[in-house]
């Protein structure tokens, strides 16, 4: 595989990545679409990253531990359980690791971005914008799902569902700008080739 068939590779494993993270259909318990697939295709896209950028290889622990923690939830999904909110200490290493795999993992393909743009392109600013807004809704979500709402239970769910709305929004602009990234190489090696 060349270099460029491995950029264009992990570009692809990472806007899927984050489809697999958000998209969710369930048969009973069992989701169709694991979140631990999601964090194996960005581990994926970081290997295949990490000569492009080298700190992104800094982020494969933090990969391993989320791909590990979801993928031990979808098992216990079979027989009806999950790990969420049953203890609270790992809720909360989960929830920092995610918050800091995702805006590192973000910056990083930002800067790829500033790196294979057109002159005057505007995808790297874009992506981090994007980036701000995921994951403050992550930290909004996670807390809005610890706070006491008391009586106020029907209001909880609404504010939930619209958290849970804007990350899918922002989600799907997240994956269009990868999607745009890769073009954005895909473009600049044509144009290398031509020259």
């Amino acid at each position: 595989m060349t270099d460029r068939e491995r950029v264009y590779g992990g570009l692809s494993n990472a806007a899927w990545g984050y489809f697999f993270l958000h998209i969710h259909f369930k048969l009973n318990t069992v989701d169709i679409l694991p979140v631990f697939v999601g964090y194996l295709l960005l581990l994926s896209a970081i290997g295949k990253l990490s000569g492009e950028r080298r700190d992104l290889a800094l982020l494969r622990p933090l990969g391993m531990l989320l791909a590990g923690v979801n993928g031990v939830d979808w098992l216990l999904s079979w027989a009806g359980a999950d790990l969420d909110g049953t203890f609270l200490p790992l809720d909360l290493l989960v929830i920092a690791a995610g918050l800091y795999f995702h805006f590192q993992f973000l910056t990083d393909m930002a800067a790829l971005a500033e790196q294979y743009q057109p002159q005057g392109g505007s995808l790297d600013r874009r992506l981090r914008r994007r980036r701000t807004v995921y994951i403050v809704l992550y930290t909004v979500t996670f807390v809005c799902r610890y706070l006491p709402f008391g009586r106020f239970q029907d209001q909880q769910i609404l504010i939930m569902m619209a958290l849970v709305a804007a990350m899918l929004v922002v989600m799907l602009f997240i994956m269009a700008g990868l999607f745009e990234l890769r073009r954005c190489f895909r473009n600049q090696e044509e144009n290398q080739a031509k020259a």
